[in-house]
């Protein structure tokens, strides 16, 4: 584009900032032209496009507005131009090549071998179905047929570029039928008047990628988007949207992937707006400000209507109520594949109890679970809560009508567990009836020393199953008895109105194996 083609509206570059051109002519007191231009960086500038109190244009920011000599600014060039410097007779491809191979593989220094082939096949324009020229400052087309030069090309990026218009997105694809996928991020488009106009240009186009558009709101995106009746992937990240409005009927009935990731979007409600999306199946919310997950008129328990198709949710960096959140993602029906970060110190079991808490959750931070292993981390679930359960008013036979509210918002799956699974232990009551069964089982005898009446007799309880030398053992100790000296131990009973006394002569027997009882008299002698 020559500088005499420079329209209100041109997008420029100087000194590596950009802006558009808002005005063009002369200033009183100075000779020639210029442009004026709004800058995208509002520190670029040095006013709002006054100048000597009167007023040129009109500019985003209070500073971003300066007036600049045509000879200082570059205009761009064309898409065929760029593609031909960048892939024909060009001695940087095979430094590109090289270049992404290392970072591809983390090698410092690589040596490619058939690197002459592979930028011969680069230089083979109708052969190539990618091509990348992010940052090439690319305006538009000029009049040649792209379909003879790209016949094949199918991924095109012209992200970070000069384009000023949709109506030059339009005159570059409607050129390549074969184009499906198409980068224009970056770019400062004005939002079309009419969208469909442009529908025949560009409507062939499946996946859009429209991340940092500077200053599109939803509703532009929204308007944009109706342009592309066949889209099945957008990305609109780092475009500081807040909000989400409601999506017109029909608009996005083909879409399956959305990308809305760091946007400062801070309520899960603006999300639902998505939710009536109906092939939609993957959704990448990663690195925005969602604290929480809420869907509205859906009970503890039940299933939510939105996101009927959703397999694949990535949520990852946001500053959510972890626990909170996994229960509530069991309201999705569809749901199979979840991304989502997590303070590991805070939730040591957060991988097992999350697969557990989503039913149908079968891959967790890109790690698969067999069938056997989700049935595990679903009765560790169980385990783990059981006393929770029990208290909250859960009952051994499964019946979970009685479970507290509370208890049921903080665990909503877990009664249907309980019903596929079986109830938990009632350690509780185990650990209770452990207790009176031990206590049952001792038996409580009294300690005498015969040939040392001065010392007190007293009574202490013993298992059956203890053994006749951990006993001598425990009662040197507490008679403080030299630990080598013999100790021999008898036991008086009374059977019959006769009183017997049975030595207990063998070291490795159990007390039981006297038929020793509660009530009994030990003899210890040393």
């Amino acid at each position: 584009m020559a500088n005499s083609a420079v329209m209100i509206g041109s997008r420029i570059e100087c000194e590596g900032a950009r802006g558009t051109v808002k005005w063009i002519g002369e200033i009183p007191t100075t000779q020639g032209q210029w442009y004026g231009i709004d800058w995208d960086d509002a520190a670029r500038g040095r006013h709002n496009g006054s100048h000597n109190g009167v007023k040129y244009f009109e500019t985003r920011f209070p500073t971003s507005g300066s007036f600049v000599r045509p000879t200082k600014v570059s205009t761009g060039i064309s898409l065929e131009a760029a593609v031909r410097g960048r892939y024909q007779g060009d001695t940087a491809v095979e430094l590109q090549v090289t270049e992404q191979l290392q970072r591809t593989i983390k090698a410092r220094f690589v040596e490619v071998v058939g690197m002459d082939q592979v930028a011969e096949k680069q230089g083979r324009l109708e052969e190539l179905d990618t091509v990348i020229l992010t940052g090439s400052m690319v305006w538009g087309t000029d009049e040649c047929d792209l379909q003879i030069i790209l016949p094949k090309l199918q991924h095109l990026d012209i992200s970070n570029s000069l384009l000023s218009s949709w109506s030059s997105v339009g005159c570059i694809t409607r050129q390549l039928p074969c184009l499906r996928l198409l980068n224009i991020s970056g770019n400062l488009l004005d939002v079309p008047k009419c969208p469909n106009d442009l529908q025949e240009s560009v409507g062939h186009i499946t996946h859009l990628v429209l991340n940092n558009m500077m200053v599109y709101t939803w509703q532009d995106f929204l308007t944009c988007s109706s342009m592309f009746p066949k889209l099945s992937r957008l990305q609109v990240a780092f475009n500081n949207l807040k909000a989400l409005g409601q999506i017109p009927a029909g608009l996005f009935d083909t879409l399956e992937e959305l990308d809305i990731g760091v946007n400062p979007i801070a309520s899960w409600e603006e999300v639902n707006h998505l939710g009536t999306i109906p092939r939609l199946r993957s959704l990448n919310a990663n690195g925005c400000q969602l604290r929480m997950i809420k869907f509205p008129s859906t009970s503890t328990t039940g299933k939510t209507t939105l996101f009927p198709s959703l397999k694949h949710l990535m949520i990852v960096n946001n500053p959510l109520e972890t626990w909170e959140a996994t229960g509530e993602l069991n309201k999705l029906a569809s749901l199979e594949e979840l991304v989502i970060s997590y303070d590991g110190n805070a939730y040591p079991y957060f991988h097992e109890f999350t697969f557990a808490r989503i039913a149908n959750l079968k891959v967790l931070n890109r790690t698969r679970l067999t069938p056997k292993e989700k049935r595990d981390c679903e009765l560790f679930y169980l385990k783990s809560f059981g006393n929770e359960y029990y208290s909250s008013g859960g009952n051994e036979d499964g019946a979970t009508d009685a479970l507290s509210e509370d208890f049921t918002h903080k665990h909503p799956g877990y009664a249907q567990l309980v019903k596929d699974l079986g109830p938990p232990m009632d350690e509780t009551s185990y650990n209770t009836q452990k207790r009176q069964k031990l206590k049952n089982l001792k038996i409580e005898l009294k300690i005498i020393t015969p040939d040392h009446p001065e010392r007190e007799e007293y009574v202490k309880t013993f298992l059956p199953s203890i053994k006749v030398a951990k006993v001598k053992m425990m009662l040197k100790r507490q008679l403080k008895i030299n630990p080598a000296l013999p100790m021999r131990l008898s036991y008086s009973c009374c059977k019959g109105g006769k009183v017997f006394e049975v030595v207990m002569d063998n070291d490795m027997q159990e007390m039981a194996y006297y038929s020793i009882q509660a009530g009994d008299t030990l003899l210890v002698r040393w």
